[in-house]
């Protein structure tokens, strides 16, 4: 009996050591790499955030048709983080349902220099203009058609009507 127990014993003892060694070469680490990480957060007009949107991240070596550097999504906030590994001009897109949003990082051995997203008219004041111009298209077209009417009722002889 003593010696089934011992035996026993030093099973269990050589199982937990290869558990123990299989549960160290599967561990996982982290560390912060670097202080000149770019971080970008997208929303959209309204200011919502762009939530789990696709990010395309652009080297500045990219050519037009070129892989990108780095893709992922946006995390539920609309924040994207990237490590940029040369210097020069990076170009980030995001898009979601349609939308889409492009902005250019100017990056120098020393960090980032400048952010900019392209201006222009952001979605809501864009439906205000269209919306303006259909109205005044429509107004232009009754007055049209108004006036055209008129013509033909003024160049008719009795007899035509």
């Amino acid at each position: 009996m003593r010696r089934h127990l011992d035996l026993l014993t030093l099973v269990l003892t050589v199982m937990c050591v290869f558990a123990a060694e299989s549960a160290f070469a599967h561990g996982v680490t982290a560390n912060s790499i670097s202080s000149k990480t770019v971080a970008v957060r997208f929303g959209y007009a309204g200011g919502d955030p762009m939530s789990y949107a696709e990010v395309l991240v652009f080297a500045p070596t990219a050519k037009e048709g070129d892989a990108e550097f780095q893709n992922g999504r946006t995390d539920a906030l609309g924040n994207f983080a990237f490590v940029p590994n040369i210097p020069g001009t990076w170009r980030i897109s995001s898009s979601d349902m349609g939308h889409r949003a492009e902005m250019r990082i100017k990056v120098a051995e020393q960090g980032i220099i400048q952010a900019n997203a392209p201006t222009g008219l952001s979605s809501q004041a864009l439906r205000i203009a269209l919306g303006l111009s259909l109205i005044i298209n429509l107004l232009a077209a009754c007055l049209f058609l108004k006036r055209s009417s008129r013509k033909k009722r003024v160049h008719q002889t009795p007899c035509e009507e």
